[in-house]
């Protein structure tokens, strides 16, 4: 074999380990793409309070521990109810009472809520004006079970009732001195 062909011959061979190498070092080209959700819940939540602005509360005391209550005494007070909520919401109203003592005295009240309604006169002959009554509870009865749907409330939303409160002129005399607590609980659901 001569000095030529074996220089060929390494030649050659050079060239298959470079070409061999090239190949195992050729780049893969690739292109990416994500598609990202930002998922955010709805909050659900009601407010309460004696106007628009100040319906912010879970809670809201209706200012009636003032009134000196006896046969044929009727108050009446505004409550707004305010949906604090992201989403649109149906809601509904429900009615509870919690005696203190052995008097009933919730139970011998008569209770009318009515929508967009405002008081009319003062303790101790104020009412409700208007007529469309929301939910009542009659005099010497309880509430209904049932909570009564008021419909859907968009989110910030308002809506004001007006609440009347009366002691029946047939009222039992063991209820002076008697307490009692009236609840009004409005409830907004979604996704039921």
């Amino acid at each position: 074999m001569s000095r030529r062909s074996v220089q060929i011959k390494a030649i050659l061979s050079m060239g298959i380990l470079v070409g061999l190498g090239a190949v195992s070092t050729l780049a893969a080209w690739t292109g990416t793409a994500t598609a990202t959700s930002s998922i955010t819940a709805a909050k659900v939540s009601l407010g309460v309070g004696a106007t628009a602005s100040g319906a912010t509360s879970a809670s809201y005391t209706v200012p009636l521990s003032s009134v000196n209550w006896y046969p044929k005494v009727s108050a009446a007070a505004i409550v707004v109810v305010k949906n604090t909520s992201s989403v649109s919401l149906p809601y509904s109203i429900k009615g509870s009472i919690t005696e203190s003592g052995g008097a009933e005295l919730g139970k011998a009240m008569e209770v009318v809520v009515k929508t967009g309604s405002s008081v009319s006169g003062t303790v101790p002959n104020a009412t409700c004006s208007g007529s469309a009554k929301t939910l009542e509870k009659s005099p010497g009865s309880a509430f209904s079970a049932d909570a009564k749907s008021l419909g859907e409330l968009a989110a910030g939303a308002t809506e004001t009732f007006c609440v009347q409160y009366s002691l029946p002129e047939n009222a039992a005399n063991n209820l002076q001195g008697a307490t009692t607590k009236v609840d009004l609980v409005f409830t907004g659901t979604v996704g039921t």
